[in-house]
This record gives C-alpha cells, sequence and structure tokens, in this order.
C-alpha cells in the first residue's frame, strides 16, 4: 500500500510538472504572416494591437505556476474564436489545459467587450452621419442612410434555467443578436442579450439605438427587412408594391438592405465559432460576456 502511495505521489508530481512545463507555442515565432492570416484571421499588426489594448486587463499579477502572459492568453482565445474547434483541442496545440482554456476564453473575451465600443460605434456626430451617408449613397444610389439593421441567430448550449425561451424558431438554442452596419460591412452597433426566440422587432423596439433615433428623427434612416414596423427613421419593403415607383425603390431598398446580411454572413465565416457547424461547436450563455 506504502509503495502504491509513493508511485501515486510520484505520479501526481509529473503530472504537475508536465502541466506547468509543457512547452508553449509562441505563433508570432512560428509563423509568417500568412500563416498567422490563415490561423488567426487577423494580420501580424492587427494581432500586436489587439494584444496591447487588452493587456492590462489580463496580464496575471504573479508569474507563480508559470502564468500564462497576455500574448499567449490572446492567441489562445483568438484561436479558439477562429476555429470553433474544442477547447482541449485548441489547448493541445499551444500547451494549455482544456480548463485553463475556458478561463482564458472569458477572460479574453470579456476585456474584448470593456473596448469594444473605441471600434463599435452608432453614428451621433454630424461628421460621423454624413460620412456614413455618403457611403450607401456613393455604393447604391441610396440617400440618407445611416445603417441597415437585421437579427441573426448563433446557436448555444441550452441553458440551465428558461431553456425555451433560448429555442429559436429553427429549432435550437440560440441569442438573437441585432446588429447594424454601415456600406463598408462594419457593425456600427451590436445588441447580445436577447434569447432566440426573441423577435427582431422586439429587439429592435427596447434598443438604445431606437430610442436616439426617436429623439433624432431628422439625422437619417435606417433599412430594415418585413419583420421590423415602418417608421419615420426605419424605413422598410412596401407590402405588396403596385407602381413601378414602389417596385423600383423596393429592388433598391433589398439591394441596400442586404449589406447587413452579408456583414454578418462575413462575420460567421471569420469567426467559426459563431457558425453553426454541429453539435460540438455550442456556446454557453455564461460564455458570452454581454
Amino acid at each position: 500500500m506504502a509503495l502504491m502511495q509513493l508511485f501515486h505521489a510520484n505520479n501526481q508530481n509529473n503530472l504537475r510538472r508536465n502541466r506547468i512545463f509543457r512547452d508553449r507555442l509562441n505563433p508570432l515565432d512560428a509563423y509568417d504572416d500568412h500563416e498567422l492570416l490563415y490561423r488567426y484571421r487577423m494580420s501580424r499588426q492587427t494581432l500586436m494591437r489587439v494584444i496591447d489594448m487588452v493587456r492590462d486587463d489580463i496580464v496575471h499579477e504573479t508569474q507563480r505556476s508559470y502564468a500564462l502572459t497576455p500574448e499567449q492568453q490572446t492567441f489562445a482565445a483568438i484561436r479558439y474564436y477562429a476555429t470553433g474547434s474544442f477547447q482541449t483541442v485548441v489547448g493541445d496545440t499551444m500547451g494549455i489545459s482544456q480548463p485553463s482554456m475556458s478561463r482564458i476564453v472569458q477572460r479574453v473575451s470579456s476585456a474584448l467587450c470593456r473596448h469594444a465600443g473605441q471600434y463599435i460605434r452608432f453614428p451621433t456626430t454630424p461628421r460621423f452621419q454624413q460620412a456614413v451617408k455618403e457611403g450607401f449613397m456613393n455604393e447604391f444610389t441610396f440617400p440618407n442612410v445611416l445603417g441597415c439593421v437585421d437579427g441573426s441567430l448563433v446557436q448555444i448550449k441550452a441553458p440551465s434555467t428558461r431553456e425555451d425561451m433560448y429555442v429559436c424558431r429553427k429549432g435550437y438554442h440560440a441569442l438573437n443578436i441585432q446588429g447594424i452596419c454601415d456600406s463598408q460591412k462594419k457593425f456600427l452597433n451590436l445588441v447580445v442579450r436577447w434569447p432566440g426566440s426573441s423577435h427582431d422587432a422586439f429587439i429592435w423596439n427596447e434598443s438604445g439605438v431606437k430610442r436616439y433615433m426617436e429623439n433624432h428623427a431628422d439625422c437619417g434612416y435606417l433599412l430594415g427587412d418585413q419583420a421590423y414596423p415602418l417608421q419615420p427613421y426605419l424605413l422598410t419593403p412596401v407590402r405588396n408594391p403596385q407602381s413601378d415607383g414602389e417596385l423600383a425603390y423596393n429592388r433598391l431598398h433589398q439591394r441596400t438592405r442586404q449589406r447587413v446580411e452579408d456583414t454578418f454572413g462575413r462575420w460567421k465565416c471569420r469567426w467559426l465559432m459563431l457558425h453553426k457547424f454541429g453539435e460540438n461547436i455550442h456556446i454557453s450563455v455564461s460564455e458570452w460576456p454581454f
């Protein structure tokens, strides 16, 4: 018995040493610029900017237990976002355990969300609004457009509470995410809080952008599909168009509004964790730090 206890103790010590001192990949050294872009969906320069942005939020105060650096944490999280693979698989390629990967994803995601307002901003200044309007006018000849709005479903694990509210119209558990984009396929606003059963019109009516547009109705228009209510600042297609003018308007509206669907599509293709591929690629509600 004593021999077995000694063997177990030695084995546990070896496991701890292997876990702590495993070789960890440094992608900046291991990959050239093309390989970095392929694996992490970002250029080397953008990756470094992201690391610098979140560094103070995720740095460990101690180096005990071979603590992961901000660089290692950021690369691990971004690789997970980019592949949508199991955390164990992503961790194995970087010498990180699955429990550590789970904590890293939550930590880095929360840090990114704290800085999101620097990059995802709805146009509220005259100069910003004019730039967005000019983009749509130049691209589609649709005047006075401040953005296109739509909802998109992202599959999640079934929550432990109020599970039925998250079942979307397609039959799986999801979040319904509202997005507003400009003509360049950049998000101007995201609302990530409502369960999959929530209707697009409900999410819009509860949004801060809707309240802003109510108070600034003369600043421009948003374009939405027929799931949204027609409002002075939210233009939807003409139902049952009859005249040539109505038909022409609907064609232009559809072509312009398509930009938000393209934006969501590009977003999900770039970050495969958001895409529905199968049963292994699910996100729990607790992993959304919004």
